[in-house]
């Protein structure tokens, strides 16, 4: 974990942030049903702008970096769902506009499977591999400001 280290303070702090929201949010989603959690998401089947300020869109890129870094050291499951949701949580928490997306697709070995993805302004901020092979079945977006 040398790479912490040499992050700056304030990615640091991002780090961690991302990694504590990731326990949360997934205790979350072992304890409630979904129908419980999804009215915090954002407004349903909406959609945020297309259009972000390049400041912004530069926050939510690292964001987005650092969630999937943080990922990876949880002794808990941070998959797709949990990512997208806490990067939702975090850029919400910095007034940035974002859309979650639940997709389902086929595979041939799973048979049925789903994925979640955020978008904020053009850029998938996080879940970017493979969604042209899901159908979105839901959407929750952040509107002015988060």
């Amino acid at each position: 974990m040398k790479n912490f280290i040499i992050m700056s303070w304030r990615e640091q702090r991002l780090f961690l942030e991302a990694y504590c929201l990731t326990g949360i949010v997934r205790l979350a989603i072992i304890l409630f049903p979904f129908r419980r959690i999804a009215p915090f998401l954002g407004k349903y089947m909406a959609e945020s702008s297309m259009l972000e300020d390049s400041v912004k869109l530069a926050i939510a890129r690292r964001i987005g970096q650092l969630v999937t870094k943080a990922s990876r050291f949880t002794p808990w499951e941070s998959k797709c769902l949990v990512q997208a949701m806490v990067c939702k949580i975090m850029l919400r928490r910095r007034k940035i506009n974002s859309t979650l997306y639940m997709g389902v697709g086929r595979d041939k070995i799973k048979g049925l499977v789903a994925h979640a993805w955020l978008r904020c302004g053009k850029t998938i901020i996080s879940g970017a591999q493979g969604i042209k092979n899901f159908t979105t079945v839901g959407k929750f977006a952040d509107l002015d400001g988060g």
